[in-house]
């Protein structure tokens, strides 16, 4: 008798339980947002921010180094590293005195050691800066051709 008694709780519990799973309310599917159509704007595309900095140079030392994009530290290269660039952006450095200007690509990282970006010596040759070391300049995005 007793092991009856324990069969009949065991099913009515379980079919007590599975009432419940297949009485639980359903969630409301959510319709989508719709697309609001905004009138096109001819407009010409926003000015490039500039930003005025510290620019300083650096050469690899003979050896095989990659930079932070994978690519070999090359020094006849326009390239830089910056701190804040996305990897491949082309910006033009140009000194605050007007003098010399260069676009390099950037490919590699550099600490935020308060210096704006690192050119490499190529750049840093054009921009004359190889024997001071470091100059004050101005770094805008190049628009991609």
């Amino acid at each position: 008798m007793k092991r009856y008694i324990g069969a009949f709780l065991c099913v009515g519990f379980a079919s007590a339980l599975l009432g419940c799973v297949a009485t639980r309310p359903q969630h409301p599917v959510v319709a989508p947002v719709p697309v609001v159509d905004r009138p096109a704007v001819a407009s010409s595309p926003a000015p490039a921010p500039s930003v005025t900095g510290t620019a300083s140079w650096y050469q690899s030392s003979g050896q095989l180094q990659r930079t932070a994009s994978g690519q070999m530290l090359n020094n006849n290269a326009l390239t830089a590293a910056s701190p804040t660039l996305p990897m491949g952006t082309k910006v033009r450095v140009k000194r605050l005195d007007g003098s010399q200007s260069v676009v390099v690509k950037v490919n590699d990282r550099m600490p935020s050691n308060h210096r704006l970006i690192d050119v490499s010596a190529s750049a840093a040759k054009k921009l004359g800066l190889k024997k001071s070391g470091v100059a004050k300049v101005t770094v805008t995005p190049v628009a991609a051709q």
